[in-house]
């Protein structure tokens, strides 16, 4: 597994029917934090977007979805939408595009990956 030392706040998005709004929930991890930046190939030419990837050491079920918005650091924020996050979090934040359960194989290298722009 990889060095994973780095608190990581990860906030996840949930409907409520009775308040007929989005609930965010607020949970700090210890991971690994990645970034790159991918390129693209468009008939108008190059494009680019900043990709990361985070890792997590859990067997735990960890909650998270396409939508939610992960922060590198430990955050306090009581968000009301994703855009008040990403914004003030700019350039140490992302919003997940994928999670991958990679708990299998020794209990050493189970963990949670989440990959976002």
């Amino acid at each position: 597994m990889l060095v994973a030392g780095q608190p990581i706040t990860l906030y996840h998005r949930s409907y409520d029917e009775t308040k007929r709004a989005d609930v965010w929930t607020r949970v700090v991890y210890t991971g690994s934090w990645y970034g790159s930046q991918a390129v693209t190939v468009a008939d108008s030419g190059l494009l680019t977007a900043d990709t990361y990837t985070v890792r997590i050491p859990t067997q735990d079920v960890i909650t998270a979805a396409a939508g939610d918005i992960v922060i590198k650091g430990e955050a306090q924020d009581a968000p009301t939408g994703a855009t008040a996050l990403t914004r003030k979090y700019q350039g140490r934040c992302f919003v997940v595009t994928r999670v991958q359960d990679n708990r299998r194989g020794a209990p050493a290298l189970q963990h949670w990956r989440i990959e976002g722009r």
